[in-house]
């Protein structure tokens, strides 16, 4: 009892609870009004209309734009306040502006080589197009001289991530959707107070709703006291605003420039099974050494210089790594790239829809989530209809309820296309890859649902003929030998169950 009053007590559910009551105190005040004043009654009916008229000639996907128009149509009062509130994002083209701004003045200094792109296009011509749009629609090129480690498992990624901390010797950038107390965060805190001291700059970025209960409010504080540089993405308030929906979901960790890590763990004791939620938990990631590490910081640092006001250009100056001509012919070539939600431009779809439609043998994907938009659902049965082998991984012990039975509300269709989809028998599957022929990857953050894809800050790496891509495809098919095969037998389900589904495809774009 008294563990569950120090919790109840705790500034940040406190916070938490305030905002549940100011939801019940508005929605209270607002169904009053409506149910008693025929003025309000018709404003709010008039004012569903328009905003269902709004979403209507707003450019957006229309899975996602159907979603809300039912939401508000089928609950005028609460529904329209929803949308107002947490879809109109008020700041997003200030923010935007700023990125694009930081994003030009990068350029210079990404290292891109138009050569590398044409050797690239020229070497892997199914992906050739992949290429050409990250690097003229999004700037992000194509590095050559990277080496690339895979890691299967959150354990040996972390591990990885310790020993290349270690080595610092200018700076380390840190970027974690997820940040919790505990075996992991107290290493790598320990490494980084340790650095500090040696006169390397430590900058340390999380976002606040992914860590708003695993961390002390005054985290950010007590890091600057240590002398580590730290931002904290789009602060949670105790107010009812719009500016809660997008997250900061990437996972960078930055050594010099010269090493970057990414993929899906987060820094929390579950992502390496030192503390079990959900049964063993499957994660991954990979190690960038070499030109491709800078593109990695480069994305870390538009997001560290967009929520605060700095001279970004200089500081990134300072920051650029040179590079040695290698010792050894690396094979492949990387192609770093970050997504933004306040952009016109999905690059996370994108590029899973791309990588889908150059396959010719096969297509291998891990994901916790998922939660198809028409785009790549099509992609992934035209594939399957094609004669590819399109193989899902996805978790059998689910962390989100709703979500996994959404996720299950898609198996019958793709079952029934020819794909095959499994589930993690031992626990959680929480990686984000997929892989192409063996051919190409891509590696990252990205789940493939609506939230991820354009609501989150994201990134991934596309590999393009790496040694790595070997031990990617063996992780996969060792993986699939411990997890259950998902037939028509299973997918039977009674008719509640199929009704309830259903629903749950209708609201999917906003889970």
């Amino acid at each position: 009892m008294r563990k569950v009053v120090r919790i109840i007590f705790k500034r940040r559910v406190l916070l938490a609870l305030l905002l549940i009551i100011q939801f019940l105190i508005f929605g209270y005040i607002i169904n009053q009004s409506v149910t008693q004043s025929i003025f309000w009654e018709t404003f709010f009916t008039l004012l569903s209309i328009s905003v269902a008229l709004h979403v209507i000639w707003t450019k957006g996907k229309e899975a996602y734009k159907i979603s809300w128009i039912l939401q508000v149509l089928i609950f005028p009062v609460y529904g329209t306040l929803f949308y107002l509130m947490f879809n109109r994002q008020t700041q997003t083209r200030q923010f935007q502006r700023k990125l694009e701004e930081i994003m030009e003045t990068q350029l210079p200094l990404k290292m891109k080589e138009e050569e590398t792109l044409e050797e690239g296009k020229e070497a892997y011509p199914n992906h050739s197009r992949l290429m050409h749009y990250l690097d003229y629609a999004g700037n992000y090129p194509v590095y050559n001289d990277t080496d690339v480690d895979y890691y299967p498992i959150g354990e040996a990624f972390y591990e990885a991530m310790l020993e290349e901390m270690n080595k610092a010797k200018n700076y380390i950038f840190f970027e974690f959707f997820i940040v919790a107390e505990g075996i992991m965060w107290n290493s790598m805190l320990k490494i980084m107070e340790e650095k500090v001291k040696e006169g390397v700059e430590v900058r340390v970025m999380y976002d606040d709703i992914g860590s708003f209960f695993k961390l002390s409010k005054d985290m950010q504080k007590k890091l600057e006291e240590k002398g580590i540089q730290c931002r904290v993405y789009n602060p949670f308030h105790p107010i009812i605003t719009s500016a809660q929906n997008n997250r900061d979901h990437r996972k960078i960790l930055s050594i010099d420039g010269k090493v970057a890590f990414t993929g899906g763990v987060n820094i929390a004791d579950e992502y390496i099974n030192e503390l079990e939620r959900f049964g063993h938990w499957k994660d991954n990631g990979i190690k960038l050494s070499g030109k491709g590490a800078w593109g990695l910081t480069l994305i870390f640092l538009e997001l560290w210089h967009a929520i605060a006001d700095d001279q970004y250009l200089e500081d990134t100056q300072v920051l650029q790594p040179t590079f040695e001509e290698p010792s050894k012919k690396i094979n492949g070539l990387v192609q770093p790239f970050g997504d933004s939600p306040t952009d016109t431009k999905n690059f996370g779809e994108h590029v899973l829809v791309k990588l889908i439609h150059s396959a010719r043998e096969y297509v291998y994907i891990y994901t916790p989530y998922l939660i198809l938009d028409e785009n790549l659902e099509t992609a992934l049965i035209l594939a399957a209809e094609s004669g590819i082998d399109v193989r899902i991984i996805t978790p059998k012990q689910w962390d989100k309820y709703l979500v996994h039975v959404t996720t299950r509300s898609y198996y019958n269709e793709l079952v029934d296309a020819g794909i095959k989809v499994y589930e993690y028998t031992p626990g959680f599957m929480h990686a984000k890859t997929m892989l192409i022929d063996g051919k190409a990857a891509v590696v990252g953050t990205i789940n493939f649902d609506y939230r991820s894809l354009y609501l989150h800050f994201e990134n991934a790496v596309v590999l393009y003929g790496n040694d790595a891509l070997k031990e990617i495809k063996k992780d996969m098919e060792d993986t699939i030998e411990i997890s259950e095969e998902m037939t028509q037998k299973e997918l039977s389900y009674s008719l509640p169950v199929r009704i309830v589904k259903s629903i749950l495809r209708l609201f999917a774009p906003l889970m």
